[in-house]
């Protein structure tokens, strides 16, 4: 046999007993079926199936060919099985960048997901300086940003809500105004950062107590009496050490987007990994 895809029309013939069964099974024309039945007769010299009135019959060439089609079937099919399954299991380095603010949140939802999957080889980094998705510094990266890299494909997922903190113990005048009060702030690189912006604008010549370069650091400096500062109420108001001293500030709401490289689209453990990060964020907007 030359071409051995006309085993499959042997195959189907022989389990539907018919010509318009075999046919329907293979989703060709009947008249196909037919013809590739003919044609691999007359190149084998050798028929393959007697008509009855009950339908078709395998002669012992038949079936010769019948169970050598039967074994590719069951080839093709473990192998297909095989490469799902490996596709599934998840194997490989995965290299995820996320900020600070969002550790301990995202690896409490991470763990179960991990631990299922066993062979996956996570490098997880928490902090605020930015990872460089083009020199492969992060698969996948979670980032504050109002304007993402061209060169990055991804999907905003939220905005984080922003509001003005003090310590619980921290004395607030309601007839003064917020630049009254010193206050933590962001070091100078995250200027940009609406937060940051609003905070020049709204608070012009506030005395600055001291400047950060981790969320962490701020929510525990204004927890701990240093000064007033923006910190985000999905955080902030499950911390008993912080009251809101101020409305949300729309202004300084901070977009959050999860990105990749391009050419790691049909990587699937990238995909999964970054699918489930905007699954976590989507059922729990808000926390």
């Amino acid at each position: 046999m030359a071409n051995w895809d006309d085993a499959r029309f042997v195959l189907a013939l022989s389990r539907e007993g018919s010509i318009r069964g075999a046919a329907k099974s293979l989703k060709v024309n009947h008249t196909t079926v037919s013809r590739r039945i003919s044609a691999l007769e007359e190149q084998l010299s050798a028929r393959l199936f007697e008509q009855t009135p009950s339908g078709y019959v395998m002669t012992a060439s038949g079936k010769i060919i019948s169970k050598a089609a039967e074994g590719m079937e069951d080839l093709l099919l473990g192998s297909q099985r095989r490469i799902e399954g490996a596709d599934t299991e998840l194997t490989g380095k995965v290299y995820i960048h996320i900020p600070d603010i969002f550790d301990e949140w995202i690896c409490e939802r991470l763990a179960p997901f991990l631990s299922q999957h066993p062979k996956l080889n996570i490098h997880l980094s928490s902090e605020t300086a930015l990872a460089n998705l083009a020199r492969r510094e992060a698969d996948i990266a979670l980032r504050f940003t109002q304007s993402p890299p061209l060169d990055m494909v991804g999907k905003k997922i939220c905005q984080l809500p922003v509001a003005v903190y003090a310590s619980n113990d921290y004395v607030i005048d309601p007839s003064k105004p917020l630049a009254y009060y010193p206050w933590v702030r962001w070091i100078p690189a995250y200027s940009q950062a609406p937060v940051e912006q609003w905070t020049d604008k709204a608070c012009s010549g506030a005395p600055t107590v001291t400047q950060v370069n981790t969320y962490k650091t701020l929510s525990s400096l204004v927890r701990n009496g240093a000064g007033i500062g923006c910190l985000s109420p999905w955080f902030a108001e499950h911390d008993p050490g912080l009251k809101r001293i101020s409305p949300l500030i729309e202004e300084a709401a901070m977009d959050i987007w999860v990105l990749i490289h391009p050419d790691l689209r049909g990587v699937n453990r990238i995909t999964v990994l970054k699918d489930l990060l905007i699954d976590i964020f989507d059922r729990n907007v808000g926390l």
